[in-house]
């Protein structure tokens, strides 16, 4: 589990994040929604380390991840996986190496071990017989399942996805959606989505928190989302649904 408690995070003297208290239970696919400019990836950026709370604390289970050593903290992300908005694969790697690289960086394993976990986190999510292609050979839908397979590469307890669909058309995202909600359910871990695709929300998102000018303003889960008597909540899914049936139009 990961816990936010009482956290703020400025920018230039702009309150970005306003006392954002959360929490993020493992096995369950915990999505944060919210317009542009709302404060979710920041959130997102505090909880993974690349930016440090102004005040508040993130914990994971009962380590302060807020107040660890910059060593410690290093280590610690051994137990983190981050699948990337547009995948972030390296053109210059093949796809075997591409999820070899956080073996290559946080273990001593042999070759013959790392390549074993690369071929058993592809065969997980689908691919296989690839290891030799380089990522501009696959289509954006295998780019994705490669970043998952990354992602996963070390076994980690928590998993953090940037805007997993982005890019992807409505089939191919359902496929990332569900394979990211198979794999959380499996390993139990403690996966964190930002998105504001409402097509996710619905269809894997057990716990939801909405940003609204950098304050959660709602919490609950997708059978609860239609419900909600939050108005700037309510404002956002009419405004994705609308969009998306204006672009379903102009097809």
């Amino acid at each position: 589990m990961i816990e936010v408690k009482g956290l703020h995070k400025e920018f230039d003297g702009k309150k970005v994040l306003q006392d954002i208290n959360i929490k993020f239970k493992s096995g369950e696919c915990s999505l944060i929604i919210g317009a542009s400019g709302s404060g979710k990836t920041v959130l997102l950026k505090n909880l993974v380390g690349l930016y440090e709370p102004d005040q508040g604390e993130i914990l994971y289970g009962d380590h302060n991840f807020t107040t660890m050593p910059l060593k410690e903290k290093k280590m610690f992300r051994r137990e983190m996986g981050m699948l990337f908005q547009e995948s972030a694969l390296f053109d210059f790697a093949t796809v075997q190496e591409n999820v070899m690289f956080p073996m290559d960086f946080f273990t001593d394993w042999s070759f013959e071990q790392k390549l074993e976990r690369v071929n058993f986190c592809l065969k997980r999510v689908n691919l296989e017989n690839v290891n030799h292609l380089y990522p501009n050979q696959i289509s954006g839908g295998m780019q994705k399942r490669v970043g998952i397979a990354r992602a996963i590469a070390l076994n980690p307890k928590y998993l953090f996805c940037d805007e997993p669909n982005s890019g992807l058309d409505p089939t191919t995202s359902i496929v990332i959606d569900r394979l990211i909600q198979e794999i959380t359910r499996e390993y139990q871990i403690t996966t964190v989505i930002n998105t504001h695709d409402m097509n996710s929300v619905m269809e894997i998102g057990d716990h939801i928190g909405f940003i609204h000018q950098g304050k959660l303003v709602w919490e609950g889960s997708n059978k609860e989302i239609m419900n909600s008597d939050c108005q700037p909540l309510n404002d956002f899914v009419f405004a994705n649904n609308l969009a998306r049936q204006l672009k379903k139009n102009s097809l």
